[in-house]
């Protein structure tokens, strides 16, 4: 369909415009050529065509709504040409009946000096369907201050459902990214434990029995003067190995414990249990329901639950002052469930709600990532008891 040359018909300033005669329901403004700075002239003619490729729907109405002007994107949306639009009635060509008497009524208010910003109503299109505008309606007035008409600019409304759906799909987007980060992160946790295991815990292991040979040749051989304190260097030097080797292995357990890849989540939780029990000195109890003891529990799961253990257990050790605590491993309805209860100060409301609660926050993303939820309650004096809960439904189908 070609367009007419120029869509939006203002009534010319002009002194005496000639008058055209009536086509298509509409009147023509012939004008003579004008100087710039006038209607008709360059100037005009650039507003015309920033009209025409505006993307928002652009009407001319008069104060009745009479089509006076309806740019391409109007023509778009609404399915209706210019020449079939023009000099009809906007209320009964593109209004569902029942707004047509309150955008009367907000016309009369703009006409009457008022500005209208922000005005959702909806637009009926040439097929029927109808969709939802935001419209800003404002006088449009020649340079004498006489009114041309009521300019419309309509934008488009998403509907609530859509703003939903695409708020839906970018917080999916974002915990996919997050859940990818986690993986790779715990990828390359797994890489440094394994070489801080194999590379470095060899070599200080080679170095030990190095020492260890140099020692016993010095005890051997007839001992030379000052033989006696290169011997007790030598015993030194294999107890500062000794504790360098426990440090690499600390390290690389507290990375990514090999238990966990290699045996699975119930020996790694138990691990963990005894370790902290040494550190600590507080009792660490582990119940595991028995079936968990012979299912494969995903790696990412049992990843997921072990960091929440661990991360719990550390928050025990430094805020608690609980001389027990429990922890108990069991499944529920296709999902398993980690619950870790202490018998210390009790978590308080106020340091759950606070902004640098980093690690719990850390938690509920950790269970979040794997489909499962996080909580914790504490009650003053009396303990602190946290559930993570992750479904797994696939393990128990098997």
């Amino acid at each position: 369909m070609k367009h007419p040359r120029a869509h939006l018909v203002t009534p010319s300033s002009s002194p005496a415009p000639r008058r055209g005669v009536s086509r298509n329901n509409r009147t023509e403004t012939l004008r003579s050529p004008t100087p710039a700075t006038q209607p008709g002239g360059p100037i005009d003619h650039c507003y015309r065509a920033l009209l025409e490729t505006s993307s928002s729907p652009i009407l001319l109405l008069s104060p009745g709504s009479i089509i006076l002007g309806w740019n391409r994107a109007a023509e778009t949306l609404s399915g209706w040409t210019a020449d079939e639009a023009l000099g009809r009635s906007y209320g009964e060509l593109c209004l569902p009946t029942e707004s047509r008497k309150s955008f009367l009524t907000e016309l009369a208010r703009v006409t009457a000096g008022s500005e209208l910003r922000g005005r959702k109503i909806p637009l009926r299109t040439r097929s029927g369907l109808q969709t939802m505008l935001s419209w800003n309606i404002s006088r449009v007035l020649d340079t004498r201050g006489h009114l041309i008409g009521l300019m419309a600019i309509g934008s488009a409304v998403a509907p609530h459902t859509k703003v939903e759906k695409d708020l839906q799909l970018a917080h999916a987007r974002v915990r996919s990214e997050a859940r990818l980060a986690q993986i790779a992160m715990e990828e390359e946790r797994r890489r440094i434990a394994r070489e801080l295991h194999d590379e470095f815990g060899q070599a200080l292991t080679g170095l030990k029995f190095d020492l260890a040979w140099f020692g016993m040749k010095l005890t051997q051989s007839p001992v030379p003067a000052g033989g006696t304190d290169l011997l007790n260097k030598v015993q030194a030097m294999s107890g500062s190995v000794d504790a360098l080797l426990d440090s690499v292995r600390t390290t690389a357990a507290a990375l990514r414990p090999a238990m966990l890849d290699d045996l699975g989540l119930v020996p790694a939780l138990e691990c963990l249990a005894t370790t902290f029990q040494h550190r600590t000195g507080a009792r660490c109890a582990i119940d595991v329901a028995p079936e968990l003891s012979s299912i494969a529990v995903p790696s990412e799961v049992s990843t997921a639950l072990f960091r929440i253990a661990q991360e719990l257990l550390t928050n025990v050790m430094r805020h608690a002052a609980a001389s027990y605590v429990r922890m108990r491993l069991y499944r529920d309805d296709g999902r398993v469930t980690l619950e870790v209860t202490d018998n210390g100060k009790g978590i308080t409301r106020e340091r759950m709600n606070t902004a640098h609660s980093f690690g719990l926050r850390g938690m509920q993303e950790r269970a979040s990532l794997v489909g499962g939820h996080f909580h914790i309650v504490g009650t003053s004096g009396v303990g602190t008891t946290a559930c993570a809960s992750v479904p797994v439904a696939d393990c128990f189908a098997q």
